[in-house]
């Protein structure tokens, strides 16, 4: 099968990882594989270079011709600062995308988020090329402002697949709602046999091996609990001095807290890592007390989980379920928005954090849990009922 996938971007986020593992997973699984990148300015070279481009092309608008590339930039900065054309820029990039669909005609393309699904659907609709979306959280974001993008892509893909039940809200209460469109919810994944690099150690970090290690990895946004995180830390670690906070993100927010926290003791501010599960193999303990509102099922919560780290995460999205074991066991502590739209209580976190670093018998049973909320994250099993969906979308 000729696959198309189709993302925004390839920075460091969980859209952007998700659509390099499954590119790379697709192409192992001998299909041929076109990963197309609407933003190759934004392209984070060592994110990309975790992914064997032996198994899928890497396609975007400039990559023939780089020089004549910069001459559009060019050419669309003097456009929009004249007040001539202030789309310039985005009108070639779709132009090329065009081209590239006449060319290639791929039997499925798979897009991973709003804007590239409404110009997935808009181009390759003439050609006949069956469309299958992937939702990860910004559909109910950004419906609202695109409502008409939003019925135009519901019309025209062949079918649905999200990863939280959010996902699917915008559609649910909307009149043009039936059931034709098949919505399928599949869990992404990562590859759980692959071993970890292990090129850091904790030494490197001025951490010692006999320190109790909380870590938190996420976008350097408010929205993600990095202050909350923080301001518990402290008080986690006036009572037990053999613990570390270890931050890995970046961004102005995060640069705002390292000039306020950075001589803290125990806090450690990494910066941005390409493939930070490395560093989270380094961690006993997974913290992400989100309040973002397009949250959907964090890539980093599975990397907690596949270094077999308990996670202590906020209520929101698909983290429950992530979390939750059939018996009914948390793989660490799941806790409760204040209200929408704010974090958790900080008491409730410094509860759940000091209960992991003084209780070594539930410590032990949360890593055993963690462990077992792994498997739910297979990437094969996940890279399957992908295919399932391609399937029946190609067939219909």
């Amino acid at each position: 099968m000729k696959i198309l996938f189709v993302t925004p971007a390839l920075t460091i986020g969980g859209i952007e990882v998700l659509a390099l593992r499954l590119s790379e997973a697709f192409g192992k699984a001998a299909h041929q594989v076109i990963l197309y990148d609407f933003m190759p300015e934004k392209q984070n070279a060592g994110l990309i270079a975790n992914y064997d481009t032996r198994f899928f092309r890497l396609e975007y608008s400039g990559k023939e011709k780089p020089l004549w590339n910069k001459l559009l930039w060019k050419v669309n900065a003097v456009l929009y600062k004249t007040g001539l054309k202030k789309n310039f820029m985005q009108k070639s990039k779709e132009m090329h995308f065009a081209r590239m669909l006449k060319k290639e005609r791929p039997d499925i393309i798979c897009s991973l988020s709003f804007h590239q699904d409404y110009l997935a659907c808009q181009y390759a609709g003439p050609s006949g090329i069956p469309v299958v979306i992937s939702m990860h959280g910004v559909y109910e974001y950004t419906s609202p402002e695109w409502p008409e993008k939003a019925r135009f892509i519901y019309e025209h893909v062949k079918a649905i697949i999200y990863a939280a039940d959010k996902n699917m809200s915008w559609y649910r209460i909307q009149p043009y709602f039936n059931n034709r469109i098949p919505a399928v919810k599949i869990y992404t994944g990562t590859n759980l046999k692959e071993p970890i690099p292990k090129s850091t150690t904790r030494a490197d970090l001025g951490l010692s091996e006999s320190d109790f290690i909380f870590i938190m990895v996420a976008r350097g946004i408010k929205e993600k609990g990095w202050l909350e995180v923080i301001s518990v830390f402290k008080k986690v670690r006036a009572a037990y001095q053999d613990t570390a906070l270890l931050l890995v993100g970046d961004g102005s927010y995060l640069e705002d807290l390292k000039i306020q926290f950075s001589a803290e003791p125990g806090i450690v501010f990494y910066g941005t890592h390409p493939n930070s599960i490395e560093i989270t193999a380094l961690a006993d303990v997974g913290l992400l007390p989100t309040y973002f509102p397009i949250e959907t099922m964090p890539n980093v919560i599975i990397d907690y989980l596949r270094c077999s780290l308990p996670v202590i995460a906020s209520d929101i999205a698909e983290i429950p379920q992530m979390l939750t074991l059939p018996g009914g066991e948390e793989a660490g502590y799941i806790l409760k928005l204040l209200s929408p739209g704010t974090g958790v209580s900080e008491e409730e976190l410094y509860l759940a954090m000091k209960q992991l670093v003084s209780d070594p018998a539930t410590y032990k049973r949360k890593v055993q849990l963690a462990k077992e909320a792994a498997q739910k994250f297979d990437l094969h099993k996940c890279v399957n009922s992908y295919l399932e969906v391609f399937n029946k979308a190609i067939s219909t």
